[in-house]
């Protein structure tokens, strides 16, 4: 009988920064942090804050319809957390489907109270987090290994896309890799130049966008070989601002 399982990972889509407590015009930027606790007011016996990983994997059920058709793949949602700790302006930044949607944003909402928030200075201000759930069906032969199975999917992409100058094929390919690795940067980068050429330019923008916002460590021997594609000059502007 095969086991259901999931792994969450956390990362932050901030305004200012990515987990860390940064200097601007010296204002002091500190981003909200989960605590676990009701009203976030004292800290868990062992003195350590429950993570926001295991209050996921400790909440959150695998959708029977998507577990019964091994679905699988990688929820990004992103929210605001709010002056006084609440959650609000879900947005599904990488669906797997309605029913992953659902599901992680149903868990998020139990999170209420339980965030201290962001702050400039000494006053507590909105900021924006996201949460990245891996859902993965452990157990039986078709479990993937998501890297792998991602990266194969962005190798036949650029098959399809330089080689065989078919990016509309080739998009399909990188939307699987990115359904199961969404902040691959390489992969978002493809896409994004397959949208474009393929007259999604709002589309392309959104991966290149992103691909900033996540640090833009792009390889250089990749861009070199894409410098001739329709978009690049746009891409490039994006990422130098």
């Amino acid at each position: 009988m095969k086991t259901i399982s999931f792994f969450a990972t956390i990362m932050l889509a901030a305004v200012f920064a990515f987990g860390q407590k940064q200097n601007i015009d010296e204002v002091k930027v500190t981003p909200p942090k989960f605590t676990g606790l009701n009203n976030a007011i004292s800290m868990m016996n062992d003195g350590k804050f429950e993570s926001i990983e295991d209050y996921l994997a400790r909440n959150i059920e695998y959708p029977e319809k998507d577990a019964k058709i091994l679905n699988q793949g990688t929820e990004v949602v992103q929210f605001i957390v709010s002056p006084t700790g609440e959650l609000t302006d879900f947005t599904v930044i990488n669906s797997v489907s309605p029913q992953f949607n659902e599901e992680v944003i149903r868990v998020l909402k139990t999170t209420n109270g339980m965030w201290e928030p962001g702050f400039n200075n000494s006053n507590p201000v909105a900021m924006e987090k996201e949460v990245s759930v891996v859902f993965k069906i452990e157990g039986n032969r078709f479990t993937p290994d998501f890297k792998t199975q991602a990266s194969k999917h962005f190798s036949k992409g650029g098959e399809v896309f330089l080689t065989e100058h078919n990016p509309k094929k080739a998009l399909k390919h990188y939307d699987k890799g990115i359904l199961l690795l969404p902040s691959d940067e390489s992969l978002l980068l493809m896409r994004g130049l397959a949208r474009y050429e393929t007259g999604d330019k709002d589309g392309a923008i959104r991966d290149w966008e992103r691909i900033k916002m996540l640090g833009g460590n792009l390889n250089d021997d990749l861009l070199g070989k894409i410098s001739s594609l329709k978009g690049y000059e746009e891409l490039t502007h994006i990422l130098s601002e």
